[in-house]
């Protein structure tokens, strides 16, 4: 195994540990009443070594990390033509990075139960999603920003918004989509938006 693949594994390896520590604190204890130093210590790190993987506690919680954009989503996108595959891949684009997110195992079921359990948790996916928004946005103004004038860039952003509103209304029907892209709810999604718009021309 290369080195680089050694390291990869060995902070997938910290994450998951992490998570594990911090859902099994807050399970016994509360979130509120658990510590960072708590979830560090059940886990085996330094509270220094905590915060190199985790920004905060209820990122710890929900295996959270900050979004990145990967490669080859952007590339998919950018290189996709006008056409119907260009909402597809839009959709791929905008999953890829809401997955980039979660980094510390665990279905996406665990994420809802938590959630349920401890609604202060929504404040913080949702401000995860306001950065993965801002992130993209920012890559796409610089990449496509860099080929085209404004209007494409701007063009690029709603396509971007409106994947956003079809995964949101797959995950509606099918809150497992984000680990299933073969779901028939995001199929679903993706011809009922379609349909819609084609309706409003």
């Amino acid at each position: 195994m290369s080195e680089l693949g050694l390291r990869e594994r060995q902070r997938l390896e910290t994450l998951r540990a992490l998570r594990t520590a911090a859902v099994e604190l807050v399970g016994e204890n509360g979130l509120h009443d658990t510590t960072v130093a708590e979830i560090a210590d059940r886990a085996g790190v330094s509270r220094r070594t905590f915060f190199n993987y985790y920004a905060c506690k209820e990122d710890a919680v929900l295996g959270a990390v900050p979004p990145t954009v990967p490669d080859q989503a952007l590339k998919d996108f950018v290189e996709a033509g006008p056409g119907p595959d260009r909402l597809d891949r839009a959709v791929d684009l905008v999953m890829a990075v809401a997955k980039s997110i979660r980094q510390g195992g665990g279905p996406h079921s665990d994420h809802r139960e938590l959630i349920r359990r401890f609604p202060e948790l929504v404040e913080r996916m949702q401000q995860h999603g306001t950065a993965a928004q801002e992130l993209l946005s920012s890559v796409i103004t610089e990449q496509i920003g860099e080929r085209a004038g404004p209007e494409s860039v701007d063009d690029a952003r709603a396509l971007i918004m409106l994947a956003g509103a079809v995964l949101r209304f797959a995950y509606k029907k099918d809150p497992e989509v984000l680990d299933n892209p073969d779901s028939p709810a995001l199929a679903d999604a993706g011809a009922v938006f379609r349909r819609t718009i084609k309706d409003l021309l």
